[in-house]
């Protein structure tokens, strides 16, 4: 068993985690609290349940498809039982896993390449699995389609987010290499503060995927 806490104080077993274990308003409350890019930008708080709830509404506004918007909504769902591992910050720990296994003579025939990457994707995926399961979604490695839908938007939102936040060109370093148009936001990128953040994530869950998760 590798604990974290519920919010009641239980313990959460991140290693073999369960449809039972998943509280949609737990994880509405939690993600309305975590700063989306570790809040390193100047103004208050953009949460990461801003992010989903502004991504699930886009991918409705431009598809239609409330299953694809509520797959959205739930795509970071896992960071609130993980927390919020930084695309930076798993770049990071895999350039040094690459130097460690260097020094050690370990990097045999590529096993070492992305392993961070590798490792962090499946602990993300074992979450997402109980997730799915609990909202009653097919695991959307076995839907394509979706898959692709919200890779693309959660990249797209990454470009949007970061003009909002950093300033109007910020730079392209820190960004996804991809060529893909903005997204039809409903509204400007601007921190709502964790009450409205929680709060639209409750509703959109009701909205797209018919789930009523309790304030209290």
């Amino acid at each position: 068993m590798i604990p974290t806490f519920k919010p009641d104080g239980s313990a959460f077993d991140l290693l073999e985690p369960k449809a039972s274990d998943i509280s949609f308003a737990d994880m509405a409350n939690t993600l309305s609290k975590l700063a989306r890019f570790n809040g390193l930008y100047r103004c208050p708080a953009y949460s990461v349940a801003q992010h989903c709830v502004m991504g699930a509404d886009a991918l409705f506004r431009e598809a239609g498809d409330g299953v694809a918007a509520g797959y959205f909504l739930l795509h970071d769902g896992h960071e609130y039982a993980l927390g919020d591992i930084t695309r930076p910050a798993v770049d990071l720990i895999q350039h040094h896993i690459a130097q460690l296994a260097t020094a050690a003579g370990l990097n045999c025939a590529g096993f070492v390449d992305q392993l961070a990457h590798r490792a962090i994707a499946s602990v993300k995926r074992s979450i997402d699995l109980a997730i799915y399961q609990a909202a009653e979604l097919p695991n959307i490695d076995t839907v394509p389609a979706y898959a692709r839908q919200i890779r693309d938007m959660d990249n797209r939102m990454l470009v949007a987010e970061a003009a909002a936040l950093f300033g109007a060109r910020p730079t392209s370093a820190c960004l996804p290499r991809v060529s893909l148009p903005p997204p039809k936001l409903v509204g400007a990128i601007e921190p709502w503060g964790a009450m409205k953040a929680e709060l639209a994530f409750i509703d959109r869950l009701q909205r797209y995927l018919g789930i009523a998760a309790r304030t209290c």
